[in-house]
C-alpha cells in the first residue's frame, strides 16, 4: 500500500488549504474585478460623499483629487494584493516585478507614441460618424450628453493652472493609475488569463477586460487598443514595469496637452482640406510604425515560460 504524503500534491506557491484551487482562473479574475470595482465606484463613492464632495458642476478640485488617489491605491492596488496573495506566495512571478531590459523599454515608449495619431484619427472619424449619420446621432446622443457631462466635471479635476498644480495633476491621473491598474490588468489578470488560454487570446481578453473596466463606451476601441498593447509589451518583457511607463505616459501626454494648450485644443477639432490630409496621413503612418514596433519588440521578447493550460469549457 501506498503511504499517504500530506505534502505529495502541494503547490509550493500556493497558501496551503487555499479554497481557490478548484476555481477556473478566468472565473476568478472576473469574480475579483466585480469586487473592485464595486469597491472602487461605491465606497469611493460614499468617501466622496463623506467628505462633503456631491457638487459634480463645480467640484471641490483639491479634495476630489485626494480622493480619486487615495481611492485607487485602497480600492484597486490594496486588494488586488489580497486577492492575488489568497492565490499564491509568489506576487513577484504573478506581477512580473522583474527589471526590463533597455531595448523592451525603449520600443514600448515608441510604441505608445507612435500610436497617439491612430487613435486620435479614429476619435476624429468616430466623432463624425455620430454627427454625420441621423439615427446614430439620435440614438446615441442620451449616451454621449451623459459622458460629455462626466468629462466636462472629469476636465476640471485634470485642468492645471500652475506647475506645482500640474505636477499634482501627475500624480493623480498618471502615476496613480499607471501603478494600480498595471497591477490589476498586467499583473493579475494577465497571470491568471495566461492558466486557460494561449498568449494571444490571453493578450486581447486582459486588453478587452481593462477597456470594459473604464465604462467609457465611446472611447471603447482605442481602450481595447491601449489594453492590448500594454499586455502585449508586458507579456513579452515579462516585466509590469514596461506596462507602468507605457500607462504612464499615455496619460501624461493627454494631462501635458491640456495644461499646455488649454481645453479648447483639447477637443476633438472640425479638420478640412489640407489638415484633414495631413491627419489621414499621419494616422496611417502612426499604425505602420506602429506595427513595425509590435513585431519588432515580438523578436526580441523574452521567451514565455512553460504553462499548463487548464482544461475549461470558457476558452
Amino acid at each position: 500500500m501506498q503511504d499517504f504524503n500530506t505534502n505529495q500534491d502541494r503547490d509550493p506557491q500556493k497558501p496551503a488549504g487555499s479554497f481557490l484551487k478548484g476555481l477556473n482562473p478566468f472565473a476568478y479574475v472576473i469574480i475579483v474585478l466585480a469586487i473592485i470595482f464595486f469597491l472602487y465606484q461605491f465606497l469611493g463613492g460614499v468617501l466622496a460623499i463623506a467628505a462633503g464632495d456631491l457638487n459634480a458642476d463645480n467640484p471641490n478640485v483639491k479634495l476630489t483629487r485626494i480622493i480619486l488617489s487615495f481611492g485607487q491605491f485602497m480600492f484597486i492596488l490594496a486588494p488586488t494584493i489580497f486577492f492575488a496573495r489568497l492565490e499564491t506566495h509568489d506576487l513577484k512571478k504573478m506581477f512580473r516585478l522583474n527589471a526590463p531590459k533597455f531595448s523592451h523599454v525603449l520600443l514600448a515608449i515608441l510604441g505608445i507614441v507612435m500610436i497617439q495619431p491612430f487613435l486620435q484619427g479614429y476619435m476624429y472619424l468616430q466623432e463624425s460618424a455620430i454627427n454625420s449619420i441621423p439615427f446614430l446621432h439620435d440614438s446615441l446622443l442620451p449616451v454621449k450628453e451623459l459622458f460629455d457631462t462626466l468629462e466636462k466635471s472629469t476636465m476640471k479635476i485634470v485642468q492645471a493652472y500652475s506647475t506645482i498644480e500640474f505636477i499634482v495633476v501627475v500624480f493623480v491621473i498618471c502615476v496613480t493609475p499607471a501603478i494600480c491598474e498595471e497591477a490589476l490588468f498586467r499583473g493579475f489578470a494577465l497571470s491568471n488569463l495566461r492558466k486557460v488560454s494561449k498568449p494571444a487570446v490571453t493578450i486581447f481578453l486582459s486588453g478587452f477586460l481593462f477597456a470594459l473596466y473604464h465604462f467609457q463606451p465611446l472611447n471603447l476601441i482605442p481602450l481595447i487598443v491601449l489594453g492590448w498593447y500594454l499586455g502585449f509589451i508586458v507579456y513579452y518583457s515579462n516585466s509590469i514595469w514596461v506596462g507602468v511607463a507605457a500607462h504612464f505616459l499615455n496619460n501624461f501626454f493627454a494631462a501635458y496637452f491640456l495644461y499646455a494648450f488649454g481645453k479648447e485644443e483639447f477637443e476633438t477639432p472640425h479638420l478640412a482640406g489640407d489638415e484633414l490630409t495631413d491627419s489621414i496621413v499621419a494616422a496611417a503612418f502612426s499604425i505602420v510604425m506602429f506595427a513595425s514596433i509590435i513585431l519588432l519588440y515580438y523578436r526580441l521578447r523574452v521567451k514565455d515560460d512553460p504553462v499548463v493550460i487548464q482544461e475549461s469549457g470558457v476558452l
